[in-house]
């Protein structure tokens, strides 16, 4: 009789101890996985956000290469007029960094226009005051109709924001220039671009300096 009451107790549920040892391991446990996954959350934001930050900067110095690469010389017959440092566009107020003619432009089915166009940037204040922006935009003006028979200002269109200093610099074969006439009729054979940025209103890094080289391979365009 004794020996059926024993085995009756060890045969039971588990004992209080046993339960707060499972208890423990359980909110172990669970504090791990919650660690690990706020952690991931974390770093996945974080991930978001520079790739928020650095991406304009990429597609915008693409963009920029683009133009530089596929410049086109000066033709005789005024389709393509000269480049330089100190071209004035028309309706522009702003000093231009740079205006050249360029094939960059996709053709479409939708448009008249052909592959070459007219290329402006300049930098202004942020036309949105609210924004937060701490620096200037950079604009790149499109002019797609060179055969206007009145000149056309340029179609503004916003590359980047936060912009501390964008500056050119042009190989002409022996040395580098921080100009670029338009009484010149040859073409750098390289352009430096220097692009520097401020820090955002919300305190988070500023993009970090871009400096590339692209160098210039000019063909002579055919008339149209």
């Amino acid at each position: 009789m004794n020996l059926a009451l024993e085995h009756t107790k060890n045969a039971g549920g588990f004992t209080l101890i046993e339960m707060i040892m499972a208890v423990a391991i359980g909110a172990v446990v669970l504090a791990a996985i919650n660690a690990v996954f706020f952690g991931a959350l974390h770093l996945r934001a974080s991930t978001v956000a520079v790739a928020e930050q650095t991406l304009p900067v990429e597609r915008a110095v693409a963009t920029i290469k683009n133009d530089l690469v596929c410049i086109r010389p000066p033709s005789t017959n005024g389709y393509i007029g000269p480049m330089g440092t100190d071209a004035t566009a028309v309706g522009m107020t702003k000093p231009l960094l740079l205006e050249l003619y360029t094939a960059s432009a996709q053709i479409s089915d939708d448009v008249p226009w052909g592959d070459v166009q007219k290329i402006d940037y300049w930098l202004q204040s942020p036309t949105n005051k609210n924004s937060g922006a701490t620096g200037m935009d950079l604009i790149r003006g499109i002019t797609r109709n060179l055969l206007a028979s009145t000149p056309e200002a340029p179609e503004p269109h916003r590359l980047l924001g936060n912009v501390q200093n964008m500056r050119f610099s042009y190989y002409d074969g022996t040395n580098w220039n921080d100009t670029w006439s338009t009484t010149l009729s040859n073409v750098p054979t390289a352009i430096k671009v220097f692009l520097t940025f401020t820090k955002p209103a919300d305190n988070t890094p500023a993009n970090p300096p871009f400096q590339f080289v692209v160098p210039v391979i000019t063909q002579l365009s055919t008339n149209m």
